[in-house]
């Protein structure tokens, strides 16, 4: 059988967030990285792209209010 070996924890999260695009907290706790290594590797994607400054992110906590301008 052809397997690929990944000698490190920070290789197989690196391949695992190219893959299934996990968020930082999610490789955090799944390969037991540290909260700045988890970030780094969520933000060297290019794939995904962070909300721009001024956007107000929807969703993220329960019962919020949500705003937004209809001018």
């Amino acid at each position: 059988t052809n397997a690929a070996l990944v000698p490190n924890t920070l290789m197989q999260a690196k391949l695992s967030h190219e893959f299934y695009h996990q968020n930082s907290t999610a490789l955090q706790r799944q390969f037991k990285l540290t909260r700045e290594q988890a970030r780094a590797i969520a933000r060297s994607c290019n794939t995904i792209m962070p909300p721009l400054y001024g956007v107000n992110p929807r969703g993220l906590c329960s019962q919020e209010l949500w705003q937004s301008d209809t001018t």
